[in-house]
């Protein structure tokens, strides 16, 4: 897939004082060039005289042209390079949950652990900006990028800029049209759920039984609808890597103590039967939270030879069944599948199926 920024859409991420210096800027110069006096183009343009001599004299240009020198310095109206694609996918997908711009769009924050931040700016190395890494308490702290300049850029990817409560979250169009399943929307994936799905947890006192995994999202009270959209699109990704999850669900409202806002929590979960938690750490997993892909790892090892015998049990109900209307017995059939006939006389006398075979059959 091949992507570019484009020019306008970067103009749309400075105000309109900035986009009226950007184009008295060129018409300043280019007035200049073609030899006009300072009387005359001040007459032409309306800008002050101490801008026109600053622009025509000096080195001394307004900053939103700064800005768009510095970008197009960086290559970022070029088309961007598969790797450098898949790496943006991640950090828009770190941004729409433990991340945030500033609204004056000078500074870019991801926040997290302090070793897992330490690979994220790795990533993020690969743009010419030096990330910082704050910490506030014991590996815990956020990584900063103080450049106006990656912050647009992120801006015009799909990043979003300032309170996320009252934000219209989308996944970025150039996520979404990737092919089914793609690397792009594993990595987007990957990104927001290092930083907002629940860990992969054990239920108490079992073996091998895990808890549900659950993903929120906090509204406020106006912004309902657009967080459920948002998690309809999310829901719609794990569905293309063969992954099932629930509906959407309201769970609990509260006070925002900063200023007051009426809150609304709302959340699905991803289901954690064997074949389902399987999929989901196999087809998209972690990336970058080590805590949550080292429970992850652990998980796949117990649940690998589960979801095997699972999907052997059903391949071989859907035979006994074949067999049955052949008219051989349930003892033959076990013999011939070499499986127990008790679960042979489950299937074809009492119709019951293997545990996930519904489950199966619906995917």
């Amino acid at each position: 897939m091949k992507y570019k920024i484009q020019y306008k859409e970067f103009l749309k991420t400075f105000s309109k004082e900035q986009i009226k210096d950007i184009k008295n800027y060129h018409k300043v110069i280019n007035l200049h060039k073609r030899g006009l006096p300072m009387k005359e183009i001040k007459k032409i343009t309306n800008v002050s005289k101490d801008k026109l001599h600053q622009w025509r004299n000096t080195e001394i240009k307004p900053i939103s042209i700064k800005v768009l020198i510095k970008a197009k310095d960086k290559g970022y109206f070029r088309t961007i390079s598969k790797k450098k694609l898949e790496i943006l996918a991640y950090l828009i997908g770190y941004n729409l949950g433990d991340g945030n711009i500033s609204r004056n769009l000078c500074n870019t924050w991801f926040y997290g652990v302090n070793s897992d931040l330490e690979d994220i700016k790795k990533l993020i190395l690969n743009f010419n900006v030096n990330p910082v890494i704050y910490t506030y308490k014991v590996n815990n702290g956020k990584m900063a990028i103080h450049n106006n300049v990656f912050s647009r850029f992120l801006v015009c990817l799909g990043a979003i800029v300032g309170d996320k409560t009252k934000s219209k979250i989308k996944i970025p169009k150039w996520i979404l049209k990737s092919e089914k399943a793609s690397e792009l929307k594993k990595k987007f994936l990957q990104g927001f759920f290092d930083s907002e799905l629940s860990e992969i947890r054990l239920e108490k006192n079992k073996v091998s039984a895990y808890k549900s995994l659950k993903l929120y999202a906090s509204k406020n009270k106006d912004y309902i609808e657009d967080g459920k959209i948002f998690l309809e699109q999310v829901k719609y990704l794990l569905k293309e890597f063969n992954i099932a999850s629930s509906e959407i669900m309201l769970d609990r409202t509260y006070i925002r103590e900063r200023d007051k806002g009426q809150m609304q929590q709302l959340f699905f979960i991803i289901y954690s039967n064997y074949i389902n938690l399987y999929n989901f750490i196999n087809n998209i997993g972690f990336l970058y939270n080590s805590k949550r892909v080292n429970s992850s790892n652990k998980a796949l090892s117990k649940i690998k030879p589960l979801v095997k015998n699972e999907l052997e049990k059903i391949r071989k109900y859907k035979i006994s069944i074949k067999l049955r209307k052949q008219g051989l017995s349930a003892y033959k059939i076990a013999k011939k599948l070499n499986i127990d006939s008790y679960h042979i006389k489950n299937w074809i006398y009492f119709n019951r199926k293997p545990r996930l075979y519904n489950f199966v059959a619906n995917r």
